[in-house]
């Protein structure tokens, strides 16, 4: 994470440096992202720049903690308070706050499926895998209270389940761009809800008890 001087700098000089780093990081990929070119963006001597991350991959971790925290404020009451509601609804919550914040966030999206695509990447393991088992271990508990509730299957397997739902959540968004959306970019019209609802259909007959 940043040094103690960056965080001591004015928030506009933060916001300028994170700004510049997002455009770098939205261009190009990690390994051909440029420090220069970061800098210079920036306005800052390079010479400061080490002064404030030990490195790229330093700056390039912070962002990916800021795309992290943004995407948090968009939780809704349904999804801080999960284990209050029915399964299927939390899915379709965590699906729709997801699409909301790729419409609104389109270059965080950019740069977050740009790592999700080489999970062979030693970046993707320190950053994405993480996450990706800290989600799973959430849906395996959701999973076990819906089974308890009734609302589920008792039979299913609770580890493959959760992964796949959690994994799901990406690839519905990049089914929909790729198969249905008219234009080939992240936004996302009210269309998108229509493919939600069906895999949504799928996914409780699939596992939904009867």
């Amino acid at each position: 994470m940043p040094k103690e001087t960056f965080f001591n700098l004015p928030p506009e000089k933060r916001a300028k440096i994170e700004e510049a780093a997002i455009r770098e990081f939205v261009e190009y990929s990690f390994e051909s992202a440029s420090v220069n070119r970061i800098v210079k963006g920036s306005g800052i001597p390079k010479g400061s720049f080490y002064q404030y991350f030990e490195d790229k991959k330093d700056l390039y971790k912070h962002i990916m903690s800021l795309i992290i925290a943004k995407k948090m404020e968009y939780l809704t009451p349904v999804m801080k308070n999960p284990f209050d509601h029915d399964f299927f609804v939390i899915v379709k919550e965590m699906y729709e706050t997801g699409l909301n914040f790729a419409r609104d966030n389109p270059d965080f999206v950019v740069i977050g499926n740009r790592l999700r695509s080489d999970p062979s990447h030693a970046l993707f393991k320190e950053i994405i895998e993480d996450n990706i088992d800290k989600s799973n271990q959430v849906f395996e508990q959701l999973l076990t209270l819906g089974i308890q509730r009734g609302e589920i299957r008792p039979d299913i397997d609770l580890g493959l389940t959760a992964h796949l739902i959690s994994a799901l959540n990406v690839e519905i968004s990049e089914y929909y761009q790729k198969h249905i959306a008219k234009k080939d970019d992240y936004f996302y019209d009210d269309g998108v809800l229509v493919t939600i609802g069906k895999f949504l259909d799928l996914l409780k007959f699939g596992i939904g008890k009867a």
